[in-house]
């Protein structure tokens, strides 16, 4: 098999994102509305290295890629700091075949990370995939291409359940809370009715929770776009007539991601407002008919070797446990290119993990 290589540009993102739309294998972040969004991380120093595989004069694959700088200039395949959606090909091609692309593709990224001096690759599989979903895949495929293990699990909710199973799969606590702040009103913005108003409130209170400026005005421009296109909607939460509470959710093959929540400070601590936010989102979703919510990584409770989680991310985990769903795995998988970075990171989580042990005898 001869392939081309077509590096992603512009002219190309109608085809690319039209074979993501198609695959089986594909959710949200392997199309160029979420890479553009990485791209205008600008803090990353992010570069475009995605490209397509060609054969026979068809698409064949595609191939995610951008590189970023990391941990005092250190550069990283990655988007954002954390794992990249992976490469994928098309469903048609025959098991031997699909092999034979992989096969080039990873060659092919190991050639561009010697020449662009990358050091480390990481790469996830996402749990909506319509692959997943329908075969509930047990298979962490890239291993075989020389990648690690260093998995964890995500928490999916099904709405196609009746809301009082939905209701009943909850954790006793969540339902006190949800009922304590019952008078709180919910809204849902979409493309219909989404306003640049209501969306810079919820951009002005990212700013306020954390005190600053979080990252370029341009990623929320794209967010906005996103609104309005039917590819996301956006919850709040109202108390004497004001938000005191939001929740984006990503849109992509009818299922929903929680892609970013916000509360008010002055708020917060006073009232459960993701408590309501999440169990009225639930039933939004169910109502829209959507099939399947992913409501996020589930850290373990015990220190993993390669993961370390600290408190707030035990307790955020925690508190996404009590709505229920299931537990699911979210197969993310490493490489590293260079010797002494590799050596680094692994002495980092050795004595993290040794000190786990020393602090918690068996």
């Amino acid at each position: 098999m001869k392939f081309e290589i077509v590096q992603l540009n512009e002219d190309l993102f109608k085809s690319w994102n039209q074979f993501c739309f198609k695959s089986p294998y594909a959710w949200f972040w392997h199309t160029t509305n979420w890479q553009t969004y990485i791209l205008n991380r600008t803090e990353f120093k992010p570069e475009l290295l995605s490209f397509i595989v060609i054969w026979q004069n068809k698409i064949v694959a595609i191939v995610p890629l951008i590189a970023e700088i990391l941990n005092s200039g250190i550069k990283e395949f990655s988007f954002e700091g954390w794992a990249s959606p992976p490469p994928i090909v098309d469903k048609h091609l025959s098991a031997e075949n699909k092999e034979i692309v992989y096969k080039f593709i990873f060659d092919q990224i190991k050639e561009i990370a010697r020449k662009k001096g990358i050091m480390r690759a990481s790469f996830f599989n996402e749990p909506l995939i319509p692959d997943f979903l329908k075969n509930q895949t047990s298979l962490n495929n890239l291993l075989k291409y020389g990648y690690a293990d260093i998995s964890l699990n995500s928490r999916l909710i099904n709405l196609n359940k009746k809301e009082d199973e939905l209701w009943s799969d909850m954790r006793r606590n969540h339902h006190r809370n949800i009922r304590k702040v019952e008078q709180f009103k919910v809204k849902f913005y979409g493309a219909k009715d989404i306003s640049e108003e209501i969306f810079g409130e919820y951009k002005k209170m990212h700013h306020l929770a954390a005190g600053r400026k979080t990252r370029p005005d341009k990623t929320f421009e794209l967010m906005y776009e996103w609104l309005k296109e039917d590819w996301a909607f956006l919850a709040t939460v109202e108390f004497k007539d004001r938000p005191i509470g939001f929740e984006y959710y990503s849109v992509y093959k009818n299922n929903v991601y929680g892609f970013s929540a916000v509360n008010d400070p002055d708020y917060e601590a006073k009232y459960p407002i993701r408590h309501i936010l999440e169990w009225q989102s639930i039933l939004w979703m169910k109502k829209l008919g959507f099939d399947y919510y992913e409501i996020g990584l589930q850290h373990p409770t015990t220190t993993l070797p390669y993961d370390s989680s600290d408190k707030k991310q035990l307790n955020i985990s925690h508190f996404k446990e009590g709505f229920g769903g299931f537990e699911v795995p979210l197969y993310i998988v490493e490489r590293f290119f260079d010797r002494d970075y590799f050596l680094q990171i692994n002495k980092e989580r050795i004595l993290k993990y040794a000190a786990f042990l020393e602090n918690n005898q068996f």
